[in-house]
């Protein structure tokens, strides 16, 4: 006797496995180039290295006050949209994989990366435009903060792309019966 394969929830599809992850990396390399045409180069939001307030103080003096008030007013909010967009793919990966039988802690590990990533990214960006807000006085704590949640960000970030290819893995792959 054939068995039919399990029924799945359609309220998230097949194709969002694929293509969720796909506009991630497409608003990704989108808004580098949008930030570049700004000329914005994203130094602070890629140091793995973290940043220090005389980084930062170097950083802002060197841009000026109209490429700072570029990144300020152009270039973080397109980088707080790509956060969100990407906060809310990992969600929908969690969701997805948990309506399609998967243990939540296996969900959570494949997009988890980037949900919580996409919030750091967010703290990141306020943190950065905050300042931007009070340059040239340059809080330490502020750019402790922003430098932490940088790096954090960066390595969830990362872990969300694996964890994107797993879960389009799973979810192709039949459960087993």
């Amino acid at each position: 006797m054939i068995e039919t394969a399990p029924f799945y929830s359609s309220a998230i599809p097949l194709a969002f496995f694929v293509w969720g992850p796909v506009v991630v990396v497409v608003l990704f390399w989108a808004v580098g180039l949008w930030s570049n045409g700004q000329g914005i180069p994203r130094m602070l939001e890629s140091d793995w290295d973290g940043y220090s307030v005389a980084d930062v103080e170097k950083l802002f003096s060197l841009y000026g006050e109209e490429r700072r008030a570029r990144y300020r007013n152009r270039v973080l909010p397109a980088d707080v949209a790509f956060a969100f967009t990407y906060a809310i793919v990992g969600a929908i990966l969690v969701a997805g994989l948990v309506t399609r039988g998967h243990p939540w802690w296996v969900a959570a590990l494949c997009g988890g990366g980037w949900l919580l990533g996409g919030l750091c990214d967010v703290a990141e960006n306020f943190a950065v435009a905050r300042m931007l807000d009070r340059y040239p006085q340059v809080d330490a704590g502020n750019v402790s903060f922003a430098s932490v949640v940088t790096r954090l960000k960066l390595v969830l970030f990362i872990l969300g792309i694996v964890g994107a290819l797993a879960a389009a893995y799973l979810v192709f792959k039949p459960l087993a019966v």
